[in-house]
């Protein structure tokens, strides 16, 4: 519980102490990466004061800084894209969990009469962002302990944490990506419980915590098959049980369970979709889910990866070592039949950037690195596991260590840097995609340019 509290205290003052540097100095002054995050930071406000999803009190201070970008006088009456407007309130056209989750940290301000304005807002935000993050972490640790000794647990906790857009992305403003990460490995870190321990309920609250998952970002759903594998694979693990109709009756029984955890989020979505939204075509992605499958293969998929603005293994290249771990696990699997997790790890990374890759803006908009692919980073790092816990791990270690240096500097570029005007100067916007392939205009040469001007300037 110490190593743990001390991950998350450290995570924690870590990345709102470096945000509150370069915003405080002036290096980086935009407090609030995307409009995507403004309903999240209104959610505990209006739930602690006024007891509602509702943020009709508040809206006009939004539309104010945020106004519709056709109607930015406000007179055609147009709601901006992240609120939707039910009868005469509006809501947040997207999923509620991140600002739901944020209340703890917002109850004690405002319940001593912290003032509703922008500078106090962005602080709680940030608050919270970090803390989501970096309970993220902590329990990440946990859950690499089981798979590898503890400083090992301890190193691919920092690559989590500080090795990946977590550090300038998901921490700094309140993403749906940060609980979905929270949750996803949550609900991992109870199936490991279940193959410890034997112990069902485990399966069953692995299937809640996902359900929380769906719930925060609906890409989530792609997970289910790979999770009810998963508790399948652990319960033929555990029982050693070959196929018979006691085993098919023993896999089907845990597959239910996990299946029947995800009814309390089901139950709270159409709940609070008939209360507040009124019919689920009033729901932020409800008019997009057909037709925003616009990017032809393999364009976004391949840029999911290679991007040199946007890609996994250009952001983050100790990821490169994720690609030997899947070669070593399917190794393993054709020589003993073991590390199947890591098969299914691998096939849930494939498929969540084929199908991310088919989406419009695979690329993630307004955003800092692979935004798109955030979700599956849990996943990433674990398959980096086989390769940590083979004898290659010690004759490439220099290496490896300078692949984590450099994706740590590059989120540190990201915090310094990241305030749209690379976006603003270079993105054509979905139609013309280019600017996306250029290493010449690419958000790394234009930030490092940035910085060699600012360094001058400074000598």
């Amino acid at each position: 519980m110490q190593k743990f509290l001390g991950i998350v205290g450290l995570a924690w003052v870590t990345f709102f102490g470096l945000w509150l540097f370069v915003y405080t100095t002036g290096i980086n002054t935009l407090a609030i990466q995307s409009e995507d995050t403004l309903p999240a930071m209104f959610i505990p406000v209006t739930v602690i004061k006024e007891g509602t999803l509702y943020a009709d009190t508040y809206y006009p201070m939004i539309l104010e800084k945020y106004p519709h970008p056709d109607d930015k006088k406000q007179v055609k009456g147009l709601t901006p894209f992240y609120f939707k407007k039910i009868g005469e309130h509006y809501i947040s056209a997207f999923p509620l969990v991140a600002g739901i989750v944020s209340i703890p940290v917002y109850f004690v301000p405002l319940l001593l009469g912290m003032p509703i304005n922008w500078e106090n807002l962005i602080l709680l935000s940030h608050l919270s962002a970090a803390l989501i993050c970096a309970l993220s972490g902590g329990f990440f640790y946990l859950l690499g302990k089981k798979l590898t000794s503890p400083k090992k647990a301890l190193v691919l906790t920092f690559i989590f944490l500080f090795a990946t857009v977590n550090l300038p992305m998901v921490a700094q403003a309140l993403w749906q990506h940060g609980v979905v990460q929270l949750f996803i490995i949550l609900s991992l870190l109870l199936l490991y419980h279940y193959r410890e321990t034997k112990k069902l309920y485990s399966v069953l609250l692995s299937g809640v915590f996902l359900g929380l998952a769906v719930l925060s970002r609906p890409t989530a759903g792609l997970l289910l098959p790979f999770f009810v594998l998963l508790a399948v694979y652990f319960a033929a693990k555990q029982l050693d049980q070959k196929l018979s109709f006691s085993a098919l009756r023993t896999f089907c029984q845990h597959a239910l369970l996990l299946v029947a955890g995800l009814v309390p989020s089901a139950a709270f979505f159409l709940w609070y979709n008939k209360v507040f939204f009124a019919t689920i075509a009033n729901q932020g992605y409800s008019g997009q889910i057909a037709s925003n499958w616009l990017t032809p293969f393999p364009v976004g998929f391949l840029g999911l990866w290679f991007s040199p603005s946007k890609g996994i293994l250009v952001y983050s290249p100790v990821f490169l070592f994720a690609l030997v771990g899947v070669f070593l696990a399917v190794k393993l699997y054709v020589r003993h039949k073991s590390h199947v997790e890591y098969l299914i790890y691998s096939a849930i990374v494939l498929t969540h950037t084929l199908i991310i890759g088919s989406w419009k803006h695979w690329y993630g908009g307004w955003s800092f690195g692979y935004r798109m692919a955030s979700d599956i980073l849990p996943f990433l790092v674990l398959l980096l596991v086989p390769f940590v816990n083979s004898p290659r791990f010690y004759k490439v270690k220099t290496v490896f260590l300078f692949t984590v240096f450099v994706s740590v500097l590059i989120g540190l570029m990201g915090i310094a840097f990241f305030d749209g005007v690379w976006h603003g100067t270079f993105d054509d916007g979905f139609w013309q995609q280019d600017w996306l392939w250029s290493v010449e205009n690419s958000e790394l040469v234009f930030n490092l340019n940035r910085m060699l001007v600012k360094l001058s300037l400074l000598l």
